[in-house]
């Protein structure tokens, strides 16, 4: 993994079982990571995950990776 990178983005898709992906707004990192996600495993969310439903837009940070997606580390809601 490399550092921390800040981006802007909107949840597409969540999972029942505790994981959700964000499209970035502008890639991000070295491999420009398109989508980034997050599991309810990791404890990064600033929000309840019930309040990361599609549509929502959020910022935070993610360390970008060679593969297609980069790992968020901390995530807000920006507005639904």
């Amino acid at each position: 993994m490399s550092e921390k990178i800040a981006f802007y983005g909107e949840v597409v898709r969540t999972e029942r079982d505790g994981f959700t992906v964000i499209h970035f707004d502008s890639p991000i990192g070295p491999s420009a990571n398109n989508y980034g996600l997050i599991s309810s495993s990791t404890g990064t969310a600033a929000v309840p995950f019930t309040e990361l439903v599609p549509g929502t837009k959020v910022k935070g940070t993610a360390e970008s990776s060679d593969r297609d997606l980069a790992s968020i580390k901390t995530i807000t809601v920006v507005k639904r």
